[in-house]
């Protein structure tokens, strides 16, 4: 096993990377206490003095029940009080997660700067193009030509349908048409590597790299099978649509069971307002599934008038 020296910081004169082991602040020399925890990182050198391995491998260290100080495991007295390890307690020893990998740096001849001056510069004209599109809106007066209350249902039917996918990724319950070998680049399996996946802290001021061995990936170019096959799909045929313009509201589409062999799929309980008074015919939909149909009927009544927000695609965003 690797093991790497761990740090530690005195609480008390600020002396940063003290090496874990040492029982007492190089700078102050206040001792370093039960609750100061230790901390490493891959610069950290690796142990390799027999001793110091051994002392790693002892386990970690005991808190005096006493007078509270850290000793070594193994050591039958309190370096401090004189007092036996009963009833003493150990200090954690804790499995510490990898962090993640760096992203890949950028391809040769494109620097840093410029990459992500180009994304900045970018991802702002896009904010830009949405906002002015979209976000960025004009007060428009406008009188309720109309309001009618709609309800729309999607009716569906199980059909058919032909695809083709790798063999590994044809999905469960289709029926095969046919297979045919094809070249392909795949992910395939390369023996094995041991990945560090973290490391654990021994408790002592020394920490353990924890490998795993794992499935090494390499892409290849194999021969496969492509396979043609069918799945019973649901696709939508109509909708189904319900609607009154006196204010009441209209029956379920959904009320009555669909034809045998079709379903009924997405629903819509919408006000749709036809807006007259701008340079054209606007139209907006309000969302009335969660019951709150009979209000807004009552609210936006025909010749109410009403500020249309409208964006500069010509679309209303909300109206006021």
């Amino acid at each position: 096993m690797t093991i790497r020296m761990g740090y530690w910081d005195c609480p008390s004169c600020g002396q940063k990377r003290i090496e874990g082991p040492r029982g007492a602040c190089t700078n102050c020399g206040v001792a370093r206490g039960p609750k100061i925890p230790f901390y490493t990182d891959d610069s950290a050198p690796v142990v390799e003095d027999p001793e110091m391995v051994a002392r790693a491998r002892a386990g970690a260290d005991w808190n005096c029940k006493y007078c509270r100080a850290d000793n070594r495991a193994g050591m039958m007295d309190c370096h401090q009080c004189g007092s036996g390890p009963d009833g003493s307690v150990r200090r954690g020893q804790a499995f510490v997660a990898q962090p993640a990998a760096a992203a890949p740096p950028p391809k040769k001849g494109a620097p840093v700067g410029l990459i992500l001056g180009g994304v900045g510069a970018a991802l702002v004209l896009i904010v830009g193009l949405v906002w002015a599109l979209f976000l960025r809106t004009t007060d428009v007066p406008v009188t309720i030509a109309a309001a009618t209350w709609t309800k729309t249902v999607a009716v569906e039917k199980l059909e058919v349908v032909q695809k083709g996918a790798w063999a590994d990724e044809v999905p469960a319950g289709a029926r095969t048409v046919k297979t045919e070998s094809r070249g392909r680049d795949k992910q395939v399996q390369d023996g094995t590597e041991k990945v560090k996946t973290g490391r654990k802290d021994l408790g002592n001021g020394m920490f353990e790299d924890v490998y795993e061995e794992r499935p090494k990936m390499v892409t290849k170019k194999v021969d496969d099978r492509w396979v043609t096959y069918e799945k019973d799909e649901w696709k939508e045929v109509r909708k189904e649509k319900r609607e009154s313009a006196d204010g009441s509201e209209p029956p379920n589409p959904w009320a009555t069971a669909p034809p045998a062999g079709h379903r009924f799929g997405a629903k819509k309980n919408e006000l749709v307002l036809k807006l007259e008074g701008g340079d054209k015919p606007l139209t907006y939909e309000l969302d009335v599934s969660s019951g709150n149909g009979p209000a807004m009927v009552a609210k936006y009544k025909k010749g109410t008038k009403v500020v249309a927000k409208v964006n500069a695609m010509g679309g209303v965003n909300s109206i006021e």
